[in-house]
C-alpha cells in the first residue's frame, strides 16, 4: 500500500471510491459531434429529446429520436455554411432550453464554427460589448428575448439574425397554424431570418459536411464573471467536453434510456456537460424551456425521473413543498444540487440525516447529493457520488481530476485539514478566456509540478477522503476597520435562521470603516405576519454571534432576491440594486 504523504493531490485518496483503474480512461481524440456520432450509433431509434412546458401542465410533448437529433445538426451546418461562416469563426446564440440550443452547438461543431452561448439575463449593455469586442457577425436569438436587446441588435453591425420561436420542432402545419393564429412574426430588417427559412436552405444541399477537428480547438465559448469577477468568455476544448462526459459516464451511474430532468440552460458550463454526457450515454433528456421553481415538485411527481442537476433553489422549493411534506416525490436516482452550498436545515430535511452523517463507502438513499464545480472547469469537478457522502461536503473530485488546497495565490500545498485555496488540474479545466490574457493568467497557473492549475477562488479544507468543505469565495473578503471581513461566513449565519428564505451580503464603502457588509435578505411566508419582530430578531442575534466587523451595517428586506442563471443569489445585480434605489443608505454612509 502506498504511503500517503498528507498532501491531497499527492496522495488522491478518492481513487479508492472508484470501481476501475481511472489511468485507464481514454478521453476520445474527436470532436464532440464526432464523439456523439460514434457513442449513439447503437440506440439511433431511442428518444433522445422530449420538450414540455406548463402550457398543457407539463404533459408529453415533442420528441426526438437519436437519428433525427443527429440529422438536425447536420441540416444547422449545412445551413450555416451558406450564411459564409467558416472554421474558427464565433457567433452568438441567446436560446433557452429547446432541441435548437443543443442543435446549434453541435451543428456549429461540425463546421468547426465556436457558438458564444450567451445567458437571457445579460444585461443589454454587456452583449453590446460581447458583439463589438469579438466582432461577432451572426446571431441566435429566441425571438421573445429580442425586446429586451432590440436597441443593442439593431445598432450593431450583424451579418444575419436568426430568430427561433420554438415552434420549429413541431409538424410543419401545426407550427403554421399556431404562427397565424397568435400573429407570430419575426421583427423587420435585412438581415432578419426565421429560423425556419434558415435550416430549409441547408436542406437543399445533398451532401453533408465533412466533420472539422482540430487538437485544442474551441468547441464553445460561455459567458462568467465567477472566479475574477470581471465578464469574459471562457473557451472550452473539444477535450474538455469529451473529458468531462467520459468521466462522468464512467462512473455508472447513467444507463442507456434513463430519463434525465433537464431545466438547464446551455449558457452555462455545467448545463453544456449535461447535454454532451447525457446525449452520448443515450439518456433520454425531458427539457423544460422555462425557469421552473415551485413548480418543480409536481413536475418530478409526474416525471419520475432517475436525473436532476438543480441548486440550492430547487431544493428550496421541493422541502417547502406539499408534495415532499406528504411524501408524494420519489426519491431520485441520482439529484445532484450545485451552484451553492445548501443550506444545513435543507440538506437535513431532505436527507433525513444529522450533521455527522458519513456514508463511509455503505450506500444510503438519499434524497440530495452536492456537488462543486465552475465554469472555467467544464462546469463540474467534485460529487458526493454514492458512497461517499458527507454532511456539508460538496463530494470527492471526478475521476479525471486532481485537486490540492494550496496557499491562496501560490503553489504551495497544505495539508489535510487545513483551509485554503482549492485549485484543480487535469483535461477539463478550460483553454483559456477569450481574448483576455491578463485575467486567464488569474486563474490559470503553472505549479512546481509543470501543470497548469485553474486557482478556483473557493476557500475551504479537504479531509484525509478527499472530501472538499466549501466556506466561501476568496474575492468576497474585504477589509473593515483594518480586520477582514468573509461575506460567505455572515451569509452561512443568516441562512442558519429558520425566517430567513434567501440572503445576499455585498460589501461598499464606507469613509471611516473602509468597507462595510450590507445584507439582503428575503424572509420565508409563514414569519411575514410579524415581520418587525423577526427583523428586531435577526439584528440582535447577528450582534450576539457575529464578530462586530462581520455584523451587517444594513439589512435591507425584499420580497424576492435576484438569481443568477446557476440559482445562486446574483450578487452583482444586488450591488446594482443597491447603487440604484438605496441612495438614502449611500448618504448616510458619507456623512
Amino acid at each position: 500500500m502506498k504511503e500517503l504523504t498528507g498532501y491531497s493531490s499527492i496522495d488522491k485518496p478518492w481513487l479508492k471510491s472508484y470501481d476501475f483503474d481511472v489511468d485507464k480512461l481514454i478521453i476520445p481524440d474527436m470532436s464532440i459531434y464526432q464523439m456523439v456520432l460514434e457513442y449513439t450509433k447503437n440506440y439511433l431509434n431511442n428518444v433522445a429529446l422530449e420538450v414540455r412546458t406548463s402550457s398543457n401542465n407539463f404533459g408529453k410533448g415533442i420528441q426526438l429520436t437519436y437519428k433525427d437529433y443527429l440529422k438536425k445538426m447536420r441540416d444547422f451546418a449545412k445551413s450555416l455554411s451558406l450564411l459564409g461562416i467558416k472554421s474558427s469563426d464565433i457567433l452568438t446564440t441567446i436560446l433557452p432550453n429547446i432541441p435548437e440550443s443543443r442543435v446549434s452547438i453541435y451543428g456549429s461543431n461540425i463546421l468547426g464554427a465556436t457558438p458564444y452561448s450567451i445567458t437571457p439575463l445579460i444585461a443589454p449593455e454587456k452583449l453590446g460589448k460581447i458583439i463589438s469586442e469579438n466582432e461577432i457577425k451572426n446571431m441566435f436569438i429566441f425571438l421573445p428575448f429580442y425586446d429586451k436587446y432590440k436597441s443593442v441588435i439593431d445598432n450593431s453591425k450583424l451579418d444575419n439574425i436568426v430568430f427561433v420561436d420554438g415552434l420549429e420542432s413541431l409538424p410543419k402545419p401545426i407550427a403554421t397554424f399556431y404562427r397565424l393564429k397568435n400573429n407570430i412574426r419575426i421583427p423587420n430588417g435585412r438581415n432578419n431570418i426565421s429560423y425556419t427559412e434558415f435550416i430549409s436552405e441547408g436542406r437543399k444541399a445533398k451532401e453533408d459536411i465533412v466533420p472539422y477537428y482540430e487538437k485544442d480547438h474551441i468547441a464553445l465559448i460561455v459567458g462568467t464573471s465567477g472566479t475574477t469577477g470581471v465578464p469574459k468568455g471562457v473557451c472550452l476544448t473539444d477535450t474538455n467536453l469529451n473529458a468531462s462526459a467520459i468521466q462522468h459516464m464512467a462512473t455508472g451511474l447513467f444507463k442507456e434510456k434513463d430519463v434525465f430532468l433537464d431545466v438547464l440552460l446551455q449558457s452555462i458550463a455545467y448545463g453544456v456537460a449535461a447535454m454532451h454526457y447525457t446525449t452520448c450515454g443515450g439518456l433520454k433528456s425531458v427539457l423544460i424551456p422555462e425557469l421552473v421553481t415551485d413548480k418543480l415538485p409536481g413536475l418530478i411527481k409526474k416525471i419520475n425521473p432517475d436525473h436532476f442537476l438543480g441548486g440550492p433553489v430547487h431544493c428550496l422549493n421541493i422541502y417547502n413543498s406539499d408534495e415532499f411534506k406528504n411524501g408524494e416525490i420519489p426519491v431520485i436516482k441520482n439529484f445532484v444540487s450545485g451552484g451553492a452550498s445548501l443550506k444545513k436545515d435543507i440538506e437535513k430535511g431532505l436527507n433525513k440525516v444529522d450533521e455527522d452523517f458519513c456514508e463511509d463507502g455503505k450506500v444510503k438513499k438519499l434524497f440530495v447529493r452536492q456537488g462543486l464545480g465552475s465554469t472555467e472547469n467544464t462546469g463540474g469537478g467534485f460529487y458526493a457520488m454514492p458512497g461517499t457522502y458527507k454532511f456539508g461536503g460538496v463530494g470527492i473530485p471526478l475521476p479525471l481530476v486532481n485537486a490540492g488546497i494550496f496557499k491562496p495565490g501560490t503553489d504551495e500545498e497544505l495539508p489535510y485539514g487545513m483551509e485554503g485555496e482549492l485549485c484543480l488540474t487535469g483535461p477539463t479545466v478550460m483553454k483559456e478566456y477569450l481574448n483576455n490574457k491578463d485575467e486567464t493568467n488569474k486563474v490559470l497557473k503553472i505549479h512546481k509540478d509543470g501543470k497548469i492549475w485553474l486557482h478556483m477562488g473557493d476557500l475551504g479544507i479537504m479531509d484525509k477522503d478527499g472530501q472538499f468543505f466549501h466556506k466561501y469565495r476568496i474575492s468576497n473578503i474585504f477589509m473593515r476597520k483594518g480586520f477582514n471581513v468573509h461575506p460567505g461566513k455572515i451569509n452561512e449565519f443568516l441562512e442558519s435562521l429558520p425566517m430567513i428564505k434567501n440572503c445576499g451580503v455585498i460589501a461598499v464603502e464606507h469613509p471611516l470603516e473602509e468597507m462595510v457588509p450590507i445584507a439582503f435578505i428575503s424572509l420565508n411566508k409563514e414569519y411575514k405576519s410579524k415581520e418587525d419582530e423577526v427583523k428586531y430578531a435577526i439584528e440582535d442575534l447577528c450582534n450576539k454571534n457575529l464578530d462586530e466587523p462581520a455584523i451587517p451595517f444594513k439589512y435591507i428586506y425584499l420580497e424576492d432576491l435576484p438569481l443568477n442563471a446557476g440559482g445562486k443569489v446574483n450578487l452583482p445585480l444586488l450591488k446594482e440594486i443597491y447603487e440604484s434605489q438605496y441612495r438614502d443608505i449611500k448618504l448616510v454612509l458619507k456623512k
